[in-house]
């Protein structure tokens, strides 16, 4: 006979809230953006507002509504300047912004210029469309400037160094072919390429092959290759390099900084990047709303709070997600301080469990949370953060060195003598494999 009972049991739920938050702490920065610009499109409860002209009197931060976001996040007292009688904003209703693509570039811009060319930065960050070409002609800019355009066409050449292959120019085929530029660099070269795509863009898209190689006296295997090249290695539209849109693994990808580590009186000091001047919060409207919901109908009150909730799991979402990416810096900061200090000699070995460990966070989290993210340290330089973690870096800068430094070809054998000799004990084989890792050749081809 079955008899039928009950227990408690304790386990883990996959919630909506948790995935989004997995979802939102696995996106670098830039495709964060397009993450909140979808959530903005999509959820009427949840608006974007520029911040106060004023700023907090105790951390300097921008303000929204009289309240400061970071002190009222970290749990201080948020001071406030409104004396007007207004009703108090809610400090846990908003959060800052992601930095957007605009922001990110006039800040490499500002921090590149002097300060006299920062109008001229701004306005041709400005003109940018939403794909990243140039809409306005740099002499109407500079008119409108009142500067030469000389002075214009400067700017714009920083611009173009400084952001995504491609960006500020006029048009795909401007674009494609800055990017042909930027591999051949790099040693990424496919013959033909640059001709067909200067003189016969439209014609790769809508010709076959065999047809196009008999007007152009080619092969159509040629032909092909051009088109798979551009397949693989280029992309149409500038902003589709700065994660605007997913890239090809293969192709070049521009990196912006998620965080920067700050060498600052009182040691090293990591701050997660955010917007200056844009805040995320729930819709007032819809505050009132859900205050009165008991008043509406039912349709109306299941979508005021449908909205609400999901507006209040994604402004949560970002500020935890904004909060493990800030305690998983500081933890690796003060495990790398030798690195940061003295170079890539002295970088430890440190394991995503270990950090892992000593957060009270699942392994999984902190590989989500560094995956692609970038760290600006204070030489100004950027790296990824899953560098902290690759011991071996030390050694393969020995390793280098030792190969540059070379009379005549040393063997692996050779090599591992003098890396052990070095104070880095390794084996024959472990020297090869980080050869190739460094894409030096053997020596008998060296």
């Amino acid at each position: 006979m079955f008899e039928m009972g009950m227990t408690q049991e304790m386990g883990m739920r996959v919630t909506p809230m948790l995935l989004n938050l997995v979802h939102l702490l696995a996106l670098p920065s830039l495709d964060l953006q397009q993450a909140v610009q979808q959530e903005l499109s999509e959820n009427p409860a949840l608006e974007e507002v520029e911040a106060d002209d004023a700023v907090c009197p105790r951390c300097g931060e921008a303000m929204v509504a009289g309240i400061c976001w970071r002190c009222a996040s970290e749990g201080m007292d948020p001071p406030s300047l409104s004396d007007n009688g207004e009703e108090e904003v809610d400090p846990l209703l908003f959060v800052a912004a992601p930095r957007s693509f605009a922001e990110v570039l006039l800040g490499d811009l500002y921090a590149s210029l002097p300060e006299e060319d920062h109008p001229i930065a701004q306005a041709l960050v400005g003109n940018l469309d939403d794909q990243g070409f140039l809409a306005n002609d740099l002499a109407e800019i500079a008119m409108q400037l009142g500067v030469p355009v000389e002075r214009v066409e400067e700017v714009l050449d920083r611009l173009r160094e400084l952001g995504p292959a491609g960006i500020a120019t006029r048009n795909t085929r401007e674009c494609l072919l800055v990017q042909i530029d930027v591999l051949e660099v790099q040693g990424i070269t496919c013959p033909h390429a640059r001709e067909l795509v200067a003189d016969h863009l439209d014609d790769l898209g809508t010709r076959s092959p065999r047809q196009l190689a008999r007007e152009l006296r080619l092969t159509a295997t040629e032909v092909e290759n051009v088109r798979a090249f551009i397949k693989r290695y280029l992309w149409p539209y500038p902003a589709q390099a700065a994660g605007i849109e997913m890239v090809s693994p293969h192709r070049p990808r521009y990196r912006t900084a998620d965080m920067v580590i700050r060498d600052t009186e009182e040691g090293y000091a990591v701050e997660v990047l955010h917007s200056p001047r844009r805040m995320l919060r729930i819709n007032p409207l819809y505050q009132e709303l859900a205050g009165r919901a008991a008043s509406l109908e039912e349709g109306e009150r299941a979508h005021v709070q449908e909205y609400i909730s999901r507006a209040r799991i994604f402004l949560t979402n970002l500020r935890q997600r904004e909060s493990t990416l800030q305690r998983i810096g500081e933890v690796v900061v003060t495990r790398q301080e030798p690195f940061l200090r003295h170079g890539v000699r002295h970088l430890a070995p440190l394991t995503r469990a270990e950090i892992a460990g000593e957060l009270g966070l699942h392994e999984s989290t902190v590989s989500r949370a560094i995956n692609e993210k970038t760290a600006l340290l204070p030489n100004s330089t950027l790296l990824p953060m899953s560098e902290f973690f690759v011991a071996a870096r030390g050694v393969q800068d020995v390793l280098r060195e030792l190969i540059a430094n070379e009379e005549k070809p040393l063997s692996d054998d050779e090599l591992a003598r003098l890396l052990t000799a070095e104070g880095f004990p390794v084996a024959r084989r472990t020297v090869a494999k980080y050869r190739d890792q460094l894409k030096i050749p053997p020596s008998h081809l060296r």
